[in-house]
C-alpha cells in the first residue's frame, strides 16, 4: 500500500479528514494487558473471543454511536500492540458505530515493578521490547502501517509510545527512536503517553535527535501539565517549536468539573499567545480493559478510571462543564474538529 498524502488511515482504509468530523484523540475500544486467570502478561494478539465481541458490540459500540449525534465520527485507539484486538475486528466495530477508527501501532511504556501488573522485572514491558533492536520495532511499526497488521488488510494510521519518569528506561528510549524513525519514513503522527513533567522534555528530546517534525507529535495525557504554572511554561515553550499537546482523563464527577477550571484557563492563554493550533484535541481515556485498579476485579471489561458512560461522555459531561468554565465555542471547535484533522492525516 503506498501511503495516501493528505489521506486519514483508518481501520477501514484511507478516507478525506472532513469525514471524521469532531474527534477524540485518546480512546481504547480493547486494552488487554493482563491476563489474570493464567497470571501472564498478554504478549501476543489473537482473534477475538465470541464473548469479548459481544461485550464490546453491547456495552462499547452503542455510546461510540451515539457521539454521532454530536458530531463526532471518529476516535484514534491509542492502544499499541500486543492488547489490541485482532484487526479484522475494529472495521466491524467501526461500521456498527459509524465512526472511524485510527489504529496505533508502537510500544506501551516500562511500568514501575510493584504497580499495576508488573509483579516482577520481566512483567514490566512486552518482552518483545527487550529481544528487539530498534531497526527491528522501527520495522515492525512500518510493516503496521504499510502492509498490514498480521497479514490483514487493516493498517494502523498512528504510532504510539509511553515512557513516565524524566528520564527514559533503555527499553523506553529504544521504541522512542524506532517510532519516531518509522515515523519519518511513513508520514502519520505520534501520541505519546506522558505522565511527569520531566517526561516532556525526555521524549521531545528523543524526536528532536532523531529528526522528526515536532508538528507530528501530540504529547499525551497533558492536562495535569497545563494546569500548572511551572507545566505550561514547559508546554508553551514546546509548543513554539511545533509540539502539540493533549490534553486527556477528563472525567466529569460530582463537583462538576470545577478541578478542571485551570485548564481552561491554560487554554485561554494559549490561545491569547497564539498557539491554539498546538492543542491537538481532548481525550478521555476511556477504556475496555483489563488491569489491577483499570477495572472492577482487574478483568476485562469497562474501565473505572473515567465515569461513565463511555466514549460520549466527552459530550455528555466534559464539554458542557468547559463551556460553563468559559470554553468559547471557536476554542472547542478549533481543538475538536480543526486541529485533529489537521495532525492525523498522513503528511
Amino acid at each position: 500500500m503506498a501511503l495516501p498524502k493528505g489521506k486519514v488511515i483508518t481501520a477501514c482504509g484511507p478516507v478525506e479528514p472532513k469525514t471524521l468530523g469532531r474527534v477524540m484523540m485518546h480512546e481504547h475500544l480493547h486494552s488487554d494487558s493482563f491476563d489474570y486467570d493464567k497470571n501472564e502478561l498478554v504478549s501476543e494478539e489473537k482473534p477475538i473471543t465470541p464473548e469479548r465481541r459481544a461485550l464490546l458490540m453491547n456495552e462499547a459500540v452503542p455510546y461510540l454511536k451515539k457521539c454521532n449525534e454530536y458530531g463526532c465520527h471518529a476516535f484514534v485507539d491509542t492502544t499499541m500492540p500486543p492488547w489490541r484486538a485482532w484487526p479484522t475486528f475494529y472495521p466491524e466495530a467501526s461500521r456498527a458505530a459509524n465512526m472511524q477508527i485510527i489504529l496505533c501501532t508502537g510500544f506501551y511504556r516500562e511500568i514501575e515493578v510493584g504497580t499495576y501488573w508488573a509483579k516482577t522485572p520481566e512483567l514490566a514491558v512486552w518482552p518483545y521490547v527487550r529481544k528487539s533492536s530498534v531497526e527491528e520495532l522501527r520495522d515492525m511499526c512500518i510493516r503496521e502501517i504499510v502492509e498490514g497488521i498480521h497479514g490483514t488488510p487493516v493498517h494502523a494510521g498512528a504510532i504510539k509510545l509511553g515512557s513516565s519518569q524524566p528520564k527514559m528506561t533503555e527499553a523506553e528510549e529504544k521504541t522512542f527512536r524506532a517510532g519516531a524513525r518509522a515515523q519519518k519514513a511513513t508520514g502519520v503522527h505520534i501520541t505519546t503517553h506522558c505522565t511527569v513533567v520531566g517526561a516532556i522534555n525526555s521524549q521531545l528530546k528523543v524526536f528532536e535527535d532523531e529528526g522528526v517534525d515536532l508538528t507530528r507529535v501530540v504529547i499525551g495525557h497533558t492536562a495535569w501539565a497545563l494546569c500548572k504554572p511551572d507545566g505550561r511554561k514547559i508546554c508553551v515553550d514546546w509548543m513554539k517549536r511545533g509540539a502539540n499537546f493533549l490534553p486527556t482523563n477528563m472525567g466529569i464527577g460530582q463537583d462538576g468539573g470545577e478541578n478542571w477550571r485551570p485548564l481552561i484557563e491554560a487554554i485561554h492563554e494559549v490561545f491569547n499567545a497564539g498557539l491554539g493550533d498546538r492543542i491537538a484535541g481532548f481525550g478521555l481515556d476511556w477504556a475496555f480493559c483489563s488491569g489491577e485498579g483499570q477495572t472492577k476485579d482487574g478483568r476485562f471489561g469497562p474501565c473505572t478510571f473515567v465515569p461513565p458512560p463511555p466514549f460520549v461522555h466527552m459530550f455528555t459531561h466534559t464539554l458542557p462543564a468547559f463551556r460553563k468554565m468559559g470554553l468559547t465555542a471557536a476554542e472547542e471547535e478549533t481543538i475538536m474538529l480543526r486541529n485533529p484533522q489537521r495532525i492525523i492525516p498522513v503528511q
